[in-house]
């Protein structure tokens, strides 16, 4: 596993980050997949849940369990008819993060209004 800002592996976990790959050897190929954070979603850049078990998600609310602060919290209490927007983007790729180009269809992803 490695995020956008180069940090592998279990230094991944609970780290913010605009995405995260996990690519493995399958059948003798590399394949991977990323799952890209939108900078107009809630919180961004997310942090992730990352574990080399094959544990991939991500989670804007555990800061207090991500960052060890108690005061950091995470919760987010809405009020009635408001909204928080979640957006993210799954890339299936061959290769590692590189060779699939994951930083450049970030790149591509993060200028999409919509």
């Amino acid at each position: 596993m490695v995020n956008s800002r180069g940090q592998v592996n279990k230094a991944a976990w609970g780290q913010p980050a605009e995405w995260i790959d996990y690519h493995v050897p399958v059948d003798g190929q590399t394949v991977g997949i990323a799952i890209l954070n939108h900078p107009s979603s809630f919180r961004f850049p997310t942090r992730w849940h990352a574990r080399s078990y094959g544990l991939l998600a991500a989670n804007p609310f555990c800061l207090r369990e991500f960052t060890g602060s108690e005061a950091a919290g995470g919760g987010k209490t809405l009020s009635p008819g408001e909204a928080i927007t979640l957006r993210y983007r799954v890339l299936l790729h061959r290769g590692d993060e590189r060779e699939g180009r994951v930083s450049e269809a970030f790149s591509v992803y993060s200028k999409d209004a919509r």
